[in-house]
């Protein structure tokens, strides 16, 4: 019974530890990717881009790699925005959206 016991004891703190980390991850990307934005209307309000000059500068400045599909997937959502968006907002619904996606609670649209 004590054996039955730790054992227990120790898959739910391995569990814990588990959740934390993912919990920890989450937030990194979130924050990376709600950075991204943040950098890409600032950008946009300042240069004035629509989404196809967007596009076209980035294909030509990075290859053709997974970093460059994430930056304009997350181009894209920032792209919905009207220009004139505060930046901070534009930050914290992309961090919003992003932590509900990851959790599996964002809202269909």
């Amino acid at each position: 019974m004590k054996y039955l016991y730790c054992l227990m004891m120790l898959c739910l703190m391995s569990s814990l530890a588990i959740a934390d980390d993912l919990e920890r991850n989450t937030i990194t990307s979130c924050a990376y990717q709600a950075g991204t934005a943040y950098e890409i209307q600032k950008i946009r309000q300042t240069e004035g881009d629509d989404w196809t000059t967007f596009e076209e500068k980035i294909k030509s400045i990075y290859k053709d790699t997974q970093g460059r599909k994430d930056i304009l997937t997350i181009g894209h959502r920032v792209y919905i925005y009207p220009v004139d968006t505060p930046l901070d907002e534009v930050h914290d619904d992309i961090f919003q959206a992003c932590v509900e996606r990851q959790r599996g609670t964002e809202p269909l649209i």
